[in-house]
């Protein structure tokens, strides 16, 4: 495929940060409410926003609160700083982005997180060549699935939808990409499990980053 604009989810697409957000969020439901989930209970909260994921986990009674909940994540994940304990880029993403960088491609972030974790991480990881970094929790965006994050991007940066593709690892930036009418690429080595992507339809469905090299061209 011939593109201009590559946009990239990234948790469990660039970087691998859950276990970074899963310690932080069992730590927030320890010492709130109490109780911990296990890894494939969180596993099946990906790609939600922060307050439905806490809301979803949290007893009746207390579904109210997922907004405190939220701000306590927050406190311990962002500003106590937690979030790169352990997080770690996926192989071949650097050399990867260093790739398009070098022949002229525009790229930009589409995440769930807030900006400010976005470009904390982003400078951590010295990652270049970004034209855009935004998140929808703490935006006036939208959340994935709908496309308004996507559409801002075009949109700023002047390319066409055919001219866009879209990678992420869940089923929610496949349906972002599709609701946004453009071309997506599923990785498989995320969050989401294999069987939730092919029901999404994909584009493409690749097993390593660095396959992007050998499916995207850049459109002159």
């Amino acid at each position: 495929m011939e593109k201009k604009l590559l946009i990239f989810d990234v948790d469990g697409t660039i970087w691998d940060s859950e276990k970074d957000v899963f310690l932080s969020f069992n730590h927030t439901l320890k010492e709130n409410a109490n109780f911990e989930i296990t890894k494939e209970e969180f596993q099946k909260l990906a790609g939600m926003p922060l307050g439905t994921m806490f809301e979803n986990v949290l007893q009746e009674e207390k579904k109210h609160l997922s907004a405190e909940y939220e701000k306590y994540y927050k406190q311990y994940y962002i500003d106590e700083g937690h979030l790169v304990d352990a997080t770690v880029l996926f192989k071949n993403v650097k050399n990867t982005l260093d790739n398009f960088k070098k022949q002229g491609f525009y790229m930009a972030i589409a995440s769930s997180k807030p900006k400010r974790i976005l470009d904390k991480m982003v400078k951590h990881f010295q990652l270049e060549g970004f034209q855009y970094v935004l998140g929808t929790e703490e935006s006036n965006f939208k959340h994935k699935p709908n496309p308004e994050i996507v559409n801002y991007i075009i949109e700023q940066l002047n390319v066409t939808k055919e001219e866009t593709v879209i990678i992420g690892d869940s089923k929610s930036d496949i349906f972002t990409g599709k609701n946004a009418g453009i071309d997506t690429i599923a990785v498989t080595y995320g969050y989401d499990k294999l069987e939730n992507l092919q029901q999404a339809e994909p584009t493409y469905i690749i097993n390593d980053f660095e396959k992007l090299l050998e499916i995207i061209k850049l459109k002159k």
